[in-house]
């Protein structure tokens, strides 16, 4: 597995392509997968898609970009790729509280209109993966509620477009949940499946299929191949940040937010110029950079 470790898949790193409903468990019992085609298509699907097919924020997303590293400065970066975090997230070194992400506390009316569809994504987890669901809702119940995106039991969503990802395995969400993958297909493509090189399992998701998946096992994509000018896959991630537990609640976590810049910038009064304290944004690129990071 070592010399996989960053890298994109081939076709000869897996013995199983899944093509049907299908459950995997490890050896040792726990479960690594379930595969279920076509469950979320649908009109709440196809409606998503008009929303995060904008999101195109450009992240630097360490093992994930499948890219060499390399140095700027005192910091290691990857090659940057089209993926995003919308939704919450907690505390990373550069930014000491939990907050909103930029996306969606500026498109609050598009990322609300989501929330339904992410609803029926956590249903799906319900039933197909009960004891790992009640762990995580466990864990929900236990957070502030204005953290949890529309009710549900995720925090925290990843966007990713048209990029396949290094082998990685996933930090900072919560080890006894469970991860929740679907996609948007558009044009032609080939490759881009989604592959657990340890146990050699694969899948070519296929639009409106849902994964749920232990994120923390080694995983990663096949090479992709773009057939067409309109070649696209979204795929949305949906999980729970371990540590949004320790949140505060939103009026707590915007006092972290001002002390933690007046130590950075000094006196609110000089803010931008203004004369008055001034709300910045929620999360800069250097941030959301970081969050990416972590996410691997």
């Amino acid at each position: 597995m070592e010399k996989k470790v960053g890298k994109i898949l081939r076709e000869s790193d897996y013995n199983i392509r899944l093509t049907g409903p299908t459950r995997v468990a490890m050896p040792d019992g726990r479960p690594l997968l379930v595969y279920l085609p076509g469950i979320l298509s649908g009109q709440s699907h196809a409606d998503a898609y008009d929303i995060l097919h904008t999101i195109q924020a450009t992240g630097n997303r360490n093992l994930a970009s499948g890219a060499p590293s390399f140095r700027v400065g005192n910091r290691t970066r990857f090659k940057p790729v089209m993926s995003s975090i919308i939704g919450n997230i907690d505390p990373l070194a550069s930014v000491p509280y939990c907050r909103t992400t930029a996306w969606s506390g500026l498109n609050a009316e598009a990322f609300n209109s989501l929330f339904p569809f992410f609803k029926q994504v956590e249903d799906r987890f319900k039933e197909f993966v009960p004891e790992r669901y009640a762990a995580q809702k466990a864990r929900a119940d236990s957070t502030h509620p204005d953290w949890m995106v529309g009710g549900t039991v995720y925090t925290t969503l990843t966007v990713n477009n048209t990029y396949p990802t290094g082998v990685h395995k996933d930090k900072g969400d919560l080890d006894a949940g469970f991860s929740c993958l679907t996609t948007w297909r558009r044009g032609d493509y080939s490759g881009g499946h989604l592959t657990f090189p340890e146990w050699r399992v694969s899948v070519d998701l296929q639009d409106g299929d849902l994964i749920l998946m232990d994120a923390h096992q080694w995983h990663g994509n096949t090479v992709m191949n773009l057939d067409s000018e309109d070649a696209e896959r979204i795929s949305l991630v949906l999980y729970y940040r371990t540590k949004m537990l320790d949140c505060g609640s939103p009026e707590e976590e915007e006092g972290k937010e001002y002390t933690a810049k007046k130590r950075k910038l000094g006196d609110p009064a000089v803010w931008y110029g203004s004369s008055k304290p001034v709300q910045l944004p929620k999360m800069d690129k250097e941030a959301m950079e970081e969050a990416l990071t972590e996410a691997e």
